[in-house]
C-alpha cells in the first residue's frame, strides 16, 4: 500500500513540474519557509497577472493559474476556494481548482480570460448592471436585511424573477442563500472569468476566497 501512494505522488509531482517552465523547480519551491522567499521565486520564474493585498496569481501555462499565497489573509482565502470547489452543487460557476498545498500556500486554478460587460452580456444574454442589482437586492432584501440597501427601481422586481429562471443567476442566488458569501465581490467584474466548459463559453467566479468568517478575522 506505502509503494502505490509513493508512486502516485512520484507521478503527481512528475506531471507538475511539466506544467511549469523548465527554470521553474518544484523540489525547490516547495523547500522555501517564507511567504516572501515563496512570492520572489515566483516572481522570477512565472508570470505575474494580477496581485492584492493577500494573494498573487501567477501564469502557469495556457490552462492553469498559481494563486500564491503572500500573508495569513491569502491562506485563508486559498483554504476556502480549496473547500468550496469540492461542493457539487456550485460547481458550474466556480473555477476549478486543480490542486493545493495541503497548508494552502498555493492553489492552482484554472486559467480564465477577463471578463468585460459585453462579454457578460454575450454570454448570459442580460447585463452585469441588472445582475448586480439582482443579486444586491436578493441579498439585503432577503438574506441580511438592510432596506437601505436595497434599490428601489421600477421594473426591477419582475427583472429579478426573471432571472431566476436563467440557470447561471439562479446558481449564484443559491451560491449567497447557502454559503457565507459576501455580496461585494460578487458585484465586482473583476470577480468572473471566461472559460469553456462542454465546448461553450461560460461565465465563473475566479476570485471566490473571501467568505464572511475570513473577511470579519482579517478585514474588519
Amino acid at each position: 500500500m506505502e509503494t502505490k501512494i509513493i508512486i502516485k505522488t512520484l507521478l503527481r509531482e512528475s506531471l507538475l513540474d511539466e506544467d511549469y517552465p523548465e527554470s521553474f523547480n518544484m523540489d525547490k519551491f516547495k523547500s522555501l519557509t517564507t511567504f516572501k522567499d515563496r512570492v520572489n521565486y515566483c516572481s522570477e520564474h512565472l508570470k505575474r497577472i494580477s496581485s492584492g493585498t493577500s494573494r498573487i496569481v501567477y501564469k502557469i501555462d495556457d490552462e492553469k493559474v498559481l494563486k500564491l499565497a503572500r500573508n495569513k489573509k491569502g491562506l485563508a482565502q486559498n483554504e476556502v476556494e480549496v473547500d468550496y470547489s469540492k461542493e457539487y452543487v456550485i460547481e458550474s460557476i466556480l473555477a476549478k481548482v486543480f490542486d493545493y498545498h495541503e497548508d494552502y500556500l498555493w492553489v492552482e486554478m484554472e486559467l480564465a480570460r477577463p471578463v468585460t460587460e459585453k462579454i457578460f452580456k454575450q454570454v448570459n444574454g442580460y447585463s452585469f448592471g441588472l445582475y448586480s442589482l439582482a443579486i444586491n437586492n436578493y441579498y439585503y432584501g432577503s438574506l441580511k436585511p438592510n432596506n437601505r440597501n436595497v434599490r428601489h427601481i421600477d421594473g426591477l422586481e419582475q427583472a429579478i424573477q426573471d432571472l431566476w429562471e436563467d440557470e447561471f443567476a439562479y446558481d449564484i442566488f443559491q451560491y449567497l442563500g447557502n454559503f457565507n458569501v459576501p455580496v461585494g465581490d460578487l458585484m465586482k467584474l473583476s470577480s468572473y472569468g471566461l472559460v469553456k466548459r462542454n465546448g461553450q463559453d461560460t461565465i465563473v467566479l475566479i476570485d471566490y476566497g473571501l467568505d464572511h468568517d475570513t473577511l470579519e478575522k482579517y478585514y474588519s
